[in-house]
């Protein structure tokens, strides 16, 4: 197995343990969504990695306000 399948059985296991293991203690799914959202939290910050993506705006517009031709909105 490699490092990405570790890792994700890792954080899966992080979540589903926890959870499933509150709700079938206490018989009542209340306490599963808040336990579900800090096992999500802390199974997303366990590994530090560079997984960031390069975004390119792909529509081609311009950010500035201004039209092409460099003319401004005041006319």
């Amino acid at each position: 197995m490699g490092k990405k399948q570790i890792q994700l059985i890792t954080r899966v296991s992080i979540i589903l343990i926890p959870t499933y293991s509150v709700a079938f203690v206490t018989e009542a799914m209340i306490y599963t969504p808040p336990k579900l959202a800090a096992c999500t939290l802390v199974a997303a910050n366990l590994y530090d990695e560079k997984e960031n993506e390069n975004r390119v705006d792909e529509d081609g517009g311009n950010d500035g306000g201004e039209s092409i031709d460099g003319d401004g909105l005041d006319g």
